[in-house]
């Protein structure tokens, strides 16, 4: 079988993609769980992304997936070339996602910042110019064919207007969703005879009494950085990153100052209750029970 120019850079891409994504997860070491979880779902939503698009570059088929284009009347569909666009649209998203995807694994399991900034910036303009340039100039209408040539029939007219109303629906909708997981979220600490039980978003510790080496009321706490977590208008929990701690499991109401930091042999975890005389007086107990 001869291989062709585009489909050998495509399946060069994702597979350089996906063995530099794979030889930083060997080298990165020991993961904790809420990392993993999320590294996990990053390769599960990103890797079928990359193959996808990288299928439609080599081979110019599935322009039916490309937005705008699947929606658009069949009378404008036909003037395009749907192979070229194909390969272009699947050229520009394996390369996007492959940026990123090596952009949120530096982040996920490195902590750096600074190249998941970069890539996040280089997939953006990429992406960017990749839409301005197919969005505009007409590239991709056939040989001698011109938009003024469609004809559209009023039920395409009626379809068309259906699709962008369930379109705007459905926005308005994820972004009431959005809100209401960001506004939710609470903090549950349990003292059982044995052992401290926390509980918040993205957050299940239960450190036993023994281990734990010392414990500590703050007045003022700073959070530092979300790793790995829940970052909501009411609660901050899972994973967080801080100059003095470096790593540690955060659970907390951000209106309230006062936190309890509990070092113990895994690390650290820090949490507070919905008021400061709530979060003392759980501090007393957990003392107590030291």
């Amino acid at each position: 079988m001869i291989v062709d120019r585009n489909t050998k850079i495509g399946l060069l891409v994702v597979i350089v993609g996906d063995a530099i994504a794979l030889t930083m997860i060997m080298l990165s070491g020991p993961v904790n769980e809420s990392s993993l979880m999320i590294l996990m779902i990053v390769l599960i939503v990103m890797v079928p992304l990359m193959c996808l698009s990288a299928y439609m570059w080599v081979t110019g088929k599935g322009a039916v997936l490309i937005a705008g284009f699947n929606t658009s009347p069949k009378a404008v569909r036909d003037l395009y070339d749907s192979t070229a666009l194909a390969k272009f649209v699947g050229m520009l998203v394996t390369v996007f996602s492959v940026i990123l995807l090596l952009g949120m694994v530096s982040l996920i399991l490195f902590d750096n910042m600074v190249l998941f900034t970069i890539a996040l910036i280089i997939a953006t303009a990429i992406l960017s110019y990749g839409l301005y340039y197919v969005n505009t100039g007409n590239r991709f209408l056939k040989e001698g064919k011109r938009l003024q040539d469609a004809v559209i029939s009023e039920v395409e007219k009626k379809r068309n207007r259906n699709i962008a109303i369930a379109g705007i629906a459905s926005v308005i909708i994820i972004l009431i969703a959005v809100f209401l997981f960001i506004a939710s979220g609470s903090v549950d600490a349990q003292l059982e005879p044995d052992a401290l039980w926390v509980k918040a978003p993205l957050v299940d510790e239960r450190v036993l009494y023994e281990n734990m080496t010392s414990v500590e009321l703050r007045d003022h706490f700073d959070n530092g950085r979300r790793v790995g977590g829940f970052g909501g208008t009411e609660v901050s929990s899972g994973n967080f990153r801080n100059d003095e701690f470096g790593n540690y499991v955060l659970a907390r109401y951000n209106s309230v100052e006062r936190c309890i930091v509990v070092h113990h042999s895994d690390g650290v975890l820090v949490f507070n209750l919905s008021t400061v005389e709530g979060t003392s007086q759980q501090y007393e107990e957990l003392r107590s029970k030291l």
